[in-house]
């Protein structure tokens, strides 16, 4: 075991059965009733429901994981009376993006009454917590446990609460817990840390620092996601490290297009939150490149610096390259094959996430992004 990937102060370890370490971090935290926040399945089937016995020497535990795979106010109000009938002086999250996510949201509503948790999350207005806060991801994927926000939906809009007191106490990155998961599950993931990375690299909230992140995690994601899907435990480990670098990233500079299109495609049609990313990473790449074509640039060099990380040759492949990382990990990437109409691409471009957007390095119109859609459909 290790420290954290970066090795730059931030509290955790890394390293296959890591999670072992749990009951030993708990004591040291002087943690004494823990609000355990769990996937339905992914807790047990991930091995991580075998720490349990270890951890209850130490701790008085309450488990939930009564939410959503993408969850709303309403989850979050109702995980908020778990802990306030319960009174944790931790929580602790196992499990994917979702499962951190809600840890999160309850660590900093934990005192909240309902209106005021609505009121908070619609205004983004975090004061800060009181319980400490673990996070151990089973996915290879979120990069939730790297950064200091979560989302959440009200009436299926997506709503992104920011504030730092969302970073972890402590970090356990085990990436025998991600080994179980279906390879479609794995696929999903590993694309969406894949992508946080590009999308960090070129985005408008890039700085050195989280460029330097992105690059990193696009050398061990590129290398590892075909054999991490099929099963090979050694890319597991990349896949963990780049997942973690990935959101390293994105704390920093936020993603983009590609995640701005995403939320309402999940949200509308169910298709998972990784792989409605990548239906449009791609093409986001292409409208990019034809741009870095015509005014050089940053943006020229951003695409050029991707393109050597992951094997394109030059800016104007990488779109291509994006695709081909997607497909060979089994994703269909045609919105019709993926049951959307034809008509919802104007509801799409119209209902895109206008924060995420306005972050994307090539600012587009309605229009635009209705054209960009088309070549996806």
């Amino acid at each position: 075991m290790t420290a954290l990937p970066a090795d730059d102060g931030r509290p955790g370890l890394f390293g296959p059965k890591s999670l072992a370490e749990i009951p030993r971090v708990v004591r040291e935290l002087g943690l004494s009733r823990l609000l355990l926040v769990t996937g339905k399945s992914s807790f047990t089937a991930s091995g991580a429901a075998d720490v349990l016995p270890a951890l209850g020497e130490v701790a008085t535990i309450h488990q939930w994981s009564d939410f959503s795979p993408n969850p709303s106010v309403e989850d979050v109000i109702s995980g908020v009376a778990q802990a306030q009938s319960f009174k944790p002086d931790g929580i602790i999250a196992i499990g994917g993006g979702s499962a951190l996510d809600m840890a999160k949201l309850l660590s900093v509503f934990v005192d909240k009454d309902p209106d005021e948790i609505r009121e908070a999350i619609r205004t983004n207005t975090v004061t800060g917590r009181t319980p400490a806060l673990i996070l151990v991801p089973t996915t290879s994927g979120s990069g939730s446990e790297a950064t200091h926000f979560a989302v959440v939906y009200i009436d299926k809009e997506k709503y992104s609460v920011a504030h730092q007191s969302l970073l972890p106490d402590f970090v356990i990155l085990d990436p025998s817990l991600t080994e179980s998961a279906s390879a479609y599950q794995k696929a999903t993931s590993v694309i969406d840390a894949f992508a946080q990375a590009v999308e960090s690299r070129w985005a408008r909230g890039a700085t050195l620092a989280s460029q330097s992140f992105a690059d990193a995690a696009l050398v061990d994601l590129t290398s590892s996601a075909a054999p991490f899907v099929e099963g090979d435990s050694p890319a597991s480990v990349l896949a963990a490290r780049g997942s973690y670098l990935a959101g390293r990233a994105i704390d920093v500079s936020k993603t983009t297009g590609a995640h701005a299109m995403a939320y309402g495609l999940t949200s509308r049609h169910g298709v998972s939150h990784g792989h409605a990313v990548a239906t449009t990473l791609g093409a986001f790449a292409r409208v990019h490149a034809a741009a870095a074509a015509r005014e050089g640039g940053d943006l020229e060099r951003n695409l050029d610096g991707i393109a050597g990380l992951i094997g394109a040759d030059g800016a104007h492949q990488v779109g291509d390259r994006i695709d081909e990382v997607a497909r060979q990990l089994g994703l269909e990437l045609r919105l019709e094959a993926l049951g959307v109409p034809r008509s919802d691409l104007a509801v799409m471009a119209g209902e895109v996430n206008r924060e995420r957007l306005a972050n994307n390095p090539v600012a587009l119109s309605e229009a635009e992004l209705m054209e960009l859609l088309d070549t996806c459909w």
